[in-house]
């Protein structure tokens, strides 16, 4: 992966491409977990795409690729919810759910179909914390680095998100004993 970065900041254009579509899943579902309309959602990646072919010279730190581009999308993501406060509603997430896990198994699916579920009740941005963490396998210090909380802070918060799905499960019969 080092290597395509390298290859994209020195200007290779199929470099890019083939980087971007090593992403373009993990844009999507964060971008999804924000955002309810897939045109617009559509439209937002493509800028954070086009925003960060043209930023990349500015990347110091290849490691930092990924989350350098998921801030760039977040980014866009805020921007526009604050200029159409067109948050995804649980309703509209499970619904489209499919959509995020389109390239998983049919157990990986149910998983991911209950997950979603379980998480509708958050707001968007710890939706998108416990998306990038459970779902995307984001790291903390990524996460963090992200949204610009120190590490610890941020395992905390994921400590209090894991608490209130606890409470909103509690007594719940389809979700018990899992």
């Amino acid at each position: 992966m080092d290597l395509l970065i390298k290859k994209a900041i020195d200007g290779d254009k199929e470099a890019f491409s083939k980087l971007i579509s090593e992403y373009e899943r993990k844009l999507y579902i964060i971008a999804r977990s924000r955002i309810s309309n897939e045109e617009d959602v559509k439209d937002i990646i493509q800028d954070t795409i086009m925003n960060a072919y043209i930023n990349l010279k500015t990347l110091k730190n290849i490691d930092k690729f990924n989350s350098w581009i998921t801030t760039i999308l977040i980014n866009k993501c805020n921007k526009f919810y604050i200029n159409n406060v067109d948050v995804l509603s649980y309703d509209d997430m499970y619904e489209n759910s499919a959509d995020l896990v389109c390239n998983q198994d049919t157990d990986d699916i149910n998983a991911t179909m209950d997950f979603i579920q379980i998480i509708g009740f958050l707001d968007v941005e710890d939706r998108t914390i416990i998306t990038m963490y459970y779902l995307d396998e984001y790291t903390t210090k990524e996460i963090g680095e992200i949204f610009n909380i120190n590490e610890s802070t941020l395992r905390s918060k994921i400590g209090r998100i894991r608490e209130k799905i606890k409470k909103s499960l509690k007594g719940r019969n389809d979700f018990n004993d899992k």
